[in-house]
């Protein structure tokens, strides 16, 4: 039997032994546990026989056929079994006994299945044997006598599935090798330094810590920290809380940590895994196990932070495309658009319009080259649109030099309408500003104010737009075409609007196109 055969055969044999033994644990304790909940007290002492027992053959099961086990020349399969088999024989007995005496008891014990797991726990004690039987069986001397008559092929096709399932490591692997920055904290230095040097020759950046408060600041100093190496039992600082720290910053806390301990105990690693701890080695450590975690590890965190950057990536690329959204569209109209709405159109009443066009802008333009002409209204509208926002005013569009915007959508009527007003007196202002600062054009705008109904939508598949229609819209266009330049004319539904905030002058039997001659108000 070649040594690789007789490896897998010794793991074959531990897994068959185990398993039995994991049930009769996993269902005494169980019961125990029931029995406390309920108050139970009759069974519990041979429960925890039956518990203590199940220990001590496991205990006896990893000691003898551990992996190194056959390293000794003496030590054949059935000399591991047969020693097994006189270690656990007092133990196997107590568990086969307790089992049928509670079995006797059971009807008085008022525990649901109670009987069905006592039964199973009975059955892993008799399957033990039979597996122990097996192993004794299968490696007496006619059996090695078959071995050598033909080759190895017996002994493989029994542990087939464990030959299968731990194949050696491929030396030659071509995948690349996954490196990163680790800190290592142990406050053993001489373990430290060789964790180091390990580390170190396998590509890895690796800073050290001799203690927790050490390991803390190490990390606070090197934020780009892949991986942890943590020790639980240091001075001034244990492992525990270092985790606990990590865990609780949000600076840290997605950062992985393998806890590397002497300490081998139930309650030592259930309480790191609890804490957050990503994986548990126990001191000594086989290599290639700590390099093999160590690149799992390293492997997610940097997965994790590839996902973390598409994450933000998108969220940006969303907040963009939001924002470019909120810039054709009102932000409800915009909401609504993201939910899925097609058709979107509604009837406002009392809607304030402004209209805001430059006087006699083409004349000047063309004596304008392109870029200067498109600088000045760039500046005008950029200006404007920033005052809009102001006076929180709903831009619909601009056509050629005419700027149109409404107020009152989503708003008090009358606080829109002085908005309005107050935005057109900041549109002029900033139009004689701009003049100062300009030799080429001599601008001067006209601004129509006009408050009714209107109705409002969306038009458009690619390139949609927000736009309004009525006679509301055409009605202000109209003051704004027959307004005096520098000055706004308002209609007289504004006016009754705004009350008595401002001084008007009355402009009598003004015609407007499609509508006649009419009474309309400049504002002074």
């Amino acid at each position: 039997m070649d040594n690789r055969t007789k490896e897998a055969y010794l793991g074959k044999a531990r897994h068959n032994l185990k398993n039995p033994i994991n049930a009769i644990l996993g269902y005494s304790e169980m019961l125990i546990e029931d029995c406390e909940d309920e108050g139970i007290v009759k069974p519990l002492e041979d429960l925890n026989k039956l518990y203590n027992a199940g220990q001590e053959v496991l205990s006896v099961i990893e000691k003898i056929f551990d992996e190194r086990a056959l390293e000794n020349p003496e030590s054949t399969i059935i000399t591991l079994a047969k020693e097994t088999e006189i270690l656990i024989r007092e133990p196997l007995n107590t568990i086969i006994g307790y089992s049928e005496l509670l079995l006797e008891d059971n009807e008085s014990i008022e525990i649901e299945n109670f009987q069905s797991d006592i039964n199973r726990i009975s059955e892993s004690g008799r399957l033990l044997e039979a597996e122990l039987d097996s192993i004794i069986k299968f490696n007496s001397e006619d059996d090695y006598d078959i071995l050598r008559e033909n080759g190895s092929n017996l002994a493989q096709s029994m542990v087939q599935d464990v030959l299968d399932s731990i194949q050696p490591i491929d030396q030659k692997n071509e995948k690349p090798k996954i490196v990163g920055k680790l800190i290592v904290v142990d406050d053993n230095k001489n373990n430290t330094e060789l964790l180091r040097k390990r580390l170190f020759k396998q590509g890895h950046d690796v800073v050290t810590a001799n203690n927790g408060r050490e390991a803390v600041v190490s990390l606070i100093n090197n934020p780009d920290t892949d991986l942890i190496l943590l020790d639980i039992v240091m001075p001034e600082m244990n492992g525990y809380e270092v985790l606990k720290f990590i865990k609780n910053d949000k600076r840290f806390h997605e950062l992985p940590v393998i806890m590397i301990s002497s300490m081998d105990d139930t309650d030592s690693i259930y309480r790191c895994i609890e804490a957050g701890a990503d994986d548990y080695i126990t001191k000594p450590f086989e290599k290639s196990i700590l390099d093999a975690r160590i690149e799992s590890c390293i492997e997610k965190k940097k997965l994790r932070d590839k996902e973390r950057i598409l994450v933000k990536e998108l969220e940006e690329e969303r907040d963009r495309s939001d924002h470019l959204l909120l810039n054709i569209l009102p932000k409800d109209i915009a909401g609504r658009l993201k939910d899925g709405e097609n058709d979107i159109a509604d009837k406002h009443e009392d809607i304030t319009i402004i209209f805001c066009d430059i006087v006699n802008f083409t004349p000047q333009a063309q004596k304008l080259n392109p870029n200067n002409l498109v600088k000045i209204l760039n500046t005008i509208f950029i200006t404007f649109d920033e005052l809009s926002n102001k006076y929180e005013i709903e831009k619909i569009k601009t056509i050629g030099d005419s700027y149109f915007a409404v107020g009152g959508l989503n708003s008090d009527k009358i606080e829109a309408a002085n908005n309005i007003i107050k935005c057109g007196k900041e549109f002029i202002l900033a139009i004689n500003d701009i003049n100062k600062n300009t030799d080429e054009m001599d601008l001067k705008i006209r601004i129509g104010v006009h408050t009714g109904p209107i109705v409002a939508g969306v038009i458009g598949k690619n390139k949609f737009a927000y736009d309004l229609w009525g006679a509301s819209v055409n009605f202000a266009n109209r003051l704004e075409t027959t307004c005096p330049p520098g000055k706004i004319q308002i209609s007289e539904q504004t006016k009754a609007l705004l009350g008595d905030n401002y001084k008007y002058k009355i402009k009598e039997k003004t015609e407007i196109k499609g509508i006649g001659n009419v009474n309309t108000y400049i504002i002074i």
